[in-house]
């Protein structure tokens, strides 16, 4: 897959800086008077290098950790583009005014200037979710169909239909519709554009899907949120602009019942004691599928619950 290779690359170039990281560092820490270039040293000057060459050794143990996972380390890639984009224009001012010798260049170009591009292409593919090591369905199967692996034949045939389908599907229904009572899980309501408590409101589901993914469009009354769902390792991760929930699933009695692991906002992991918390399940109900969905915000309770019966209406 493009992203499979991308997320290799990626990895590969921020191990090379690891190394590179860690040696420079070693080499200034123990002889910094090698980037220098015959300028007289003193004593305080050779115990600040030896400081920075030990910072630039730490920025490689930084940049082993982004190797690993550059998706969830991205901060610190981050931090490193900043200061490779710093460096050069401190040294080119001081080269200007004199206080430095022009040859001290060379310095950033190994240093900084060829690690621009590539520090600015990972970013770039992080922020932008190309990185993501989505989980191919294999064997022409259906998202969620990879996602529950050997459950998936253990559904309820409703529920079953719905989640194979490889072809986008619409289903509609009425929903129960009802928010937290408190100033805060209200507000977080408003600033997702969600649905105001209702007994009976309007819904609509269309899932479509694409090869690595689907796109969830619901319409709740007047409200719509749209939503991004892929495969991340074992997880099924579900994307609401910049947050992103981890979600793992079990199959009971032929019920599908979704649950959050994990959350992130703009790539930075939440805490577990204030993080939003979701609880779905899915259950068939005569020629239908009976919907619940608890949303919470730890540690403020419930934002919202909708639950009712939705029916598919057609696959295209």
């Amino acid at each position: 897959m493009v992203n499979n290779s991308k997320l290799k690359w990626a990895r590969f170039i921020l191990f090379l800086a690891a190394i590179y990281n860690l040696f420079w560092g070693a080499v200034i820490s123990l002889y910094p008077q090698i980037i220098l270039f015959d300028s007289a040293p003193s004593t305080f000057m050779l115990i600040v290098l030896k400081c920075v060459g030990m910072l630039v050794g730490v920025y490689g143990i930084a940049y082993y950790f982004t190797s690993v996972n550059p998706q969830r380390y991205w901060p610190l890639i981050l931090v490193g583009f900043i200061g490779k984009i710093l460096g050069p224009i401190g040294a080119i001012y001081y080269v200007v005014l004199g206080d430095m010798k022009p040859g001290f260049l060379w310095v950033n170009v190994f240093n900084d200037f060829i690690w621009l591009y590539p520090f600015g292409w990972i970013l770039y593919q992080v922020l932008t979710d190309r990185l993501t090591t989505f989980n191919s369905p294999r064997e022409n199967k259906s998202l969620y169909q990879t996602f529950l692996g050997d459950d998936f034949g253990s559904l309820s045939p409703n529920l079953r239909e719905f989640h194979q389908s490889k072809t986008m599907i619409r289903a509609f229904g009425e929903f129960k519709v009802t928010c937290g009572g408190n100033f805060i899980t209200n507000m977080f309501a408003n600033v997702a554009d969600l649905p105001l408590s209702a007994n009976a409101a309007e819904a609509e589901l269309i899932v479509r899907p694409s090869p690595n993914q689907e796109t969830w469009t619901r319409r709740i009354g007047d409200k719509k949120v749209i939503s991004e769902q892929w495969l991340e390792n074992e997880f099924l991760v579900e994307r609401f602009k910049g947050i992103k929930i981890y979600l793992s699933a079990q199959v009971v009695e032929g019920n599908l019942i979704i649950y959050d692991v994990v959350s992130t906002v703009l790539g930075f992991p939440m805490p577990p004691f204030f993080t939003p918390t979701v609880l779905a399940t899915g259950a068939d109900e005569d020629d239908g599928v009976l919907v619940n969905v608890e949303i919470g915000f730890k540690p403020f309770g419930r934002i919202i619950n909708y639950c009712g019966i939705v029916k598919t209406s057609k696959v295209l």
